[in-house]
């Protein structure tokens, strides 16, 4: 009697995973399917503009015609200094809500962690500053019609 109770809680355990790992089969396959039907739907916002992609997409949903492709790259121009500047002026105020943020996360962090936190934010600084130089300096080049 206990050997066919085993048995049972056995065949009832692998029905049991048989079915978690169809639920998992089944929502990759559906994230897959949806992100080839729609790619667009499944982008996320990071920050950062993509020129010629707003550009190509602005052109072909509102057909701007080809003679007035110049004006709109000038607008996104005057556009683009606007927040720069804005940019450079609010940069000291980012700055230090950055620093009271990273000093209360010290605040938690043990004597063995906070080296570790330091070479961390090192590292995501020098990343940061790199991908805003590039970004700078790619600007010129992204005005594609």
């Amino acid at each position: 009697m206990n050997q066919m109770i085993e048995t049972r809680a056995k065949v009832g355990l692998a029905f049991l995973i048989v079915f978690l790992l169809g639920v998992a089969a089944g929502a990759l396959s559906w994230s897959a399917y949806l992100h080839r039907v729609d790619p667009a739907s499944q982008a996320v916002w990071t920050g950062r503009f993509n020129r010629e992609r707003y550009v190509r997409e602005l052109t072909e949903a509102v057909r701007i015609q080809p003679e007035h492709v110049g004006a709109l790259n000038a607008a996104l121009d005057e556009t683009r200094e606007e927040f720069l500047t804005l940019r450079r002026r609010l940069q000291p105020q980012f700055e230090e809500v950055r620093q009271r943020a990273r000093q209360r996360i010290r605040s938690i962090l043990n004597a063995e962690q906070q080296p570790r936190f330091d070479a961390f934010v090192k590292r995501w600084d020098e990343e940061r500053r790199a991908e805003e130089a590039a970004a700078s300096q790619s600007k010129a080049s992204e005005r594609k019609p």
